[in-house]
């Protein structure tokens, strides 16, 4: 089954977006909620309220399960969970994995650099998943510095019930799937 990843900027356009994903056929949404904060005088409760809003409208849109991937950068990132499941989420996936631009100093340029994680970065999922596990309705699923299958094997052990993994793949080939 495919999951369609979806950020968008404005309530309108993640409800469109989710709906014409949902209309080619994807079996599930991910709204990924990274954003970066560009208003001085938002507090982070009123962020974390409109995306709410966003998982509710976006539930009440559309007919697969929709998901919601998480940054870490929460205060409170169970609370946000706890939240969120309560509107109805169906899973989360932690973490997400920002976008981190860098300077190129000798061209004085914005650049993009590839910003894949690292081996160790799955044990802050590890800690949160553990504190979920049990504690929510929703589903969890791990992402971020999964490199091996003993990486999967610790992820479902602290209470995960699916595993993403891309950076190996980027570092070792999609052969490496079957080790």
């Amino acid at each position: 089954p495919v999951f369609a990843s979806l950020n968008a900027v404005y309530k309108e356009t993640w409800i469109e977006y989710a709906k014409l994903l949902e209309e080619v056929g994807v079996a599930g949404l991910e709204l990924n909620f990274f954003a970066v904060p560009r208003d001085f005088d938002k507090s982070g409760h009123d962020l974390i309220q409109q995306q709410i809003e966003v998982l509710k409208a976006v539930k009440a849109a559309v007919k697969v399960p929709v998901s919601v991937k998480l940054s870490p950068f929460y205060t409170n990132v169970l609370k946000t969970i706890k939240d969120m499941d309560e509107a109805g989420a169906d899973a989360f996936i932690l973490f997400n994995r920002l976008f981190e631009p860098d300077i190129d100093v000798e061209s004085e340029k914005h650049v993009s650099p590839w910003n894949l994680s690292t081996h160790s970065d799955h044990r802050l999922a590890i800690r949160y998943i553990g504190l979920t596990y049990g504690n929510i309705n929703a589903s969890v699923a791990a992402n971020n510095g999964v490199y091996e299958g003993i990486d999967m094997v610790k992820m479902i052990l602290a209470g995960a019930t699916a595993v993403e993994s891309v950076s190996t793949f980027y570092h070792n080939g999609l052969g490496y799937a079957t080790d």
